[in-house]
């Protein structure tokens, strides 16, 4: 009996029921892996057609697709690419790789002992990544509303529970426990905190434990600051790998001024990640200088825009704080009920 013979009666054993139990138990964690099914096989090869297995990626096979070391490690380094870029791949394992090679197909040189060719379909499983809104602000709640039409499982933080005016699939949670939050999301979730101020801090360090591939922050600079320092220690992390890891303000720069225009620049920040265009840039400012105070952003409490000050449609005394709006209309709302638009932490005003 060959080496691979042997393989193969092993693999009879449960070496592809591992295989679909390890798929259902990452299906259930959602994390990603690569499903790579036998498609062709000419002996004296000991895979069959529709032998499968999963590849983790960290290059791990569970399952059977035949072949020796030589074979398994060009499937390990396809199918791990397939799961970084998200493409399908067909591949060709032959001793001359010219008489398998054609359009569509990737071919490689069969160095077992053993010869044989194999064709495989290498397919990428990468489940829809979790985007985990933190507050329940009109920006937050605008941006759930639009990111429902992404391949993206939508979760809002809102302490007060509100589901009134947002889509069905969206999934709210009351809790602003950093840990449990992080617990909630997948694997590399992404992550806008856009709680004006009140849990700010609390939704970036969630971000940072469950490994956010994303965190949008919107905020002042000034308050940008704070929450980096704040989160860093709820997270355990360092200041400056916190504010290189945070984006802010989110979004790309359209000159957005409404919610929903704010979440529509944001949303288009997130693509823009997800489809490996532009890295996100990590904007928010060191802590403020009182001596460049007059340089200073604002943010709308309202609709949480970042406001030059000296360029603010309106600006509303309140409380022995000035604030400044974007326009005259989220300046009419906060005078018409000021409560509800700030927290004890938050404040506009320019230091």
């Amino acid at each position: 009996m060959t080496r691979d013979e042997t393989r193969r009666d092993e693999s009879n054993d449960g070496g592809s029921t591992a295989g679909d139990d390890l798929e259902r138990t990452l299906a259930e964690r959602g994390e990603a892996y690569a499903r790579v099914t036998v498609v062709r096989r000419e002996p004296p090869v000991s895979a069959n057609i529709g032998d499968r297995a999963a590849v983790t990626p960290d290059g791990e096979i569970h399952g059977w697709i035949g072949g020796m070391s030589c074979a398994q490690s060009v499937v390990v380094e396809e199918a791990t690419a397939a799961i970084d870029d998200g493409e399908p791949r067909l591949l060709g394992i032959a001793p001359d790789p010219e008489t398998v090679d054609r359009p569509g197909l990737s071919a490689f040189p069969m160095r077992c002992h053993s010869e044989g060719i194999l064709e495989l379909f290498v397919e990428p499983v990468v489940p829809a990544p979790d985007l985990l809104i933190v507050g329940g602000s009109p920006v937050a709640r605008s941006l759930a509303r639009l990111a429902a039409e992404l391949d993206v499982a939508v979760k809002m933080v809102d302490p007060d529970g509100r589901t009134d005016d947002l889509p069905p699939t969206t999934t709210v949670t009351t809790t602003t426990d950093p840990i449990e939050l992080a617990d909630e999301v997948g694997t590399a979730p992404l992550v806008v905190v856009a709680s004006m101020g009140g849990d700010d801090a609390r939704g970036v360090a969630a971000a940072l434990r469950a490994d956010a591939q994303y965190v949008g922050l919107v905020a002042s600079d000034a308050r940008c600051a704070e929450v980096i320092d704040r989160a860093a220690g709820l997270a355990d992390r360092d200041p400056n790998d916190v504010r290189a890891a945070v984006t802010n303000p989110a979004g790309v720069d359209i000159a957005s001024y409404a919610p929903a225009e704010i979440a529509a620049s944001i949303l288009a920040e997130i693509v823009d990640v997800r489809t490996g265009g532009a890295d996100s840039v990590a904007t928010c400012a060191g802590a403020a200088d009182s001596s460049t105070a007059a340089d200073a952003k604002a943010t709308d409490p309202v609709c949480g825009m970042t406001v030059d000050p000296a360029e603010a449609a309106t600006s509303v005394d309140h409380d022995g704080e000035t604030y400044h709006f974007c326009c005259r209309g989220c300046a009419d709302s906060f005078r018409s009920d000021p409560t509800e638009y700030l927290t004890d932490d938050d404040s506009a005003a320019i230091a």
